[in-house]
Parts: C-alpha cells; structure tokens; sequence
C-alpha cells in the first residue's frame, strides 16, 4: 500500500479565484479543460465536521471534486486490475484556501472523504452523464475489500 504515488488517471489542478472586497469568483470546469468529458449533471454533497461518506466507486462516470467552502479529505484507492497503480491510496485535501484544486476521477476508482473543517464543508462533483443509480457500487467504511482505516 502506497500514499507517494498518485494513482493512474487520477488528476490535480490548480484553480483560480479572483477575491476582492466584494467576495469572489471561484473557478472550477470549463468545457476546454483537458479532462472534461461532457455535462451530465451538478452538485454538491454537504459534509458536516468530522463525518465520513463512502465507500463508492462509479463503473462509467467521470468526476470532477472542488470543495469552494470548508476542507475536505478525500482517499482514493486503485484496485482496477490492469492498472500500473492497482493497491494504492492516495490522501487528498481540497479546500477553499491553501488546497482550491479540481480533482479530476477517472471511473473505476473508489473513493471515501471526510469534512475535516470547524463547520461544514461543500464538495462540488460535476458528472459526465445524469446520475444512474445503477452505474455506482457503494462499500461500507469498514470493509476487507478496502484495507484503510479512518481516523
């Protein structure tokens, strides 16, 4: 089990935020980044402090995660078969600060992510095709499927 590595497919990059007295402006996908893939839906999942949510894996959906309020803990864990990082986690911090990135989710990856702010977070995920319950896998937190411990 590796933490050094990021994960096949799996990408970080940085966004743009334009603050002034006013508030800001917090970019986040444009249809000419690299990994965009098509529209299919918006959304955000609020995550209360100190709560976990997953494990789920999506078998055709790309993800594109920014968190644009709060911070958030994302592990991601590779047990696609052929890939050159199958067995490897990675620990990703998104916030609205130090860490304001798209993580980009190829399909086939599980995930699982924790609010690790004072107050709650927001996790934006922007989906290539409308949601299908039918298309996603859900794990427990504790499962021998997935060998990580949350803390």
């Amino acid at each position: 089990m590796s933490k050094e590595m990021m994960i096949s497919g799996l990408e970080k990059f940085p966004l743009k935020q334009i603050v002034d007295e006013r508030g800001a402006v917090f970019h986040y996908l444009k249809s000419s980044d690299s990994t965009f893939k098509g529209f299919g839906e918006a959304y955000y999942s609020k995550v209360n402090p100190g709560i976990i949510k997953g494990w789920k894996k999506h078998n055709l959906v790309h993800q594109h995660f920014c968190v644009p309020f709060g911070a958030v803990k994302i592990v991601i864990f590779d047990n696609r078969e052929n890939s050159p990082t199958n067995g490897h986690f990675n620990e990703i911090i998104l916030d609205e600060l130090d860490n304001y990135v798209r993580l980009s989710i190829p399909p086939g990856l599980w995930y699982s992510f924790k609010c690790i702010s004072e107050s709650f977070a927001l996790l934006a995920n922007i989906i290539d095709t409308p949601h299908d319950p039918n298309e996603s896998e859900v794990l427990p937190l504790e499962t021998k499927k997935i060998n990580y411990l949350w803390k």
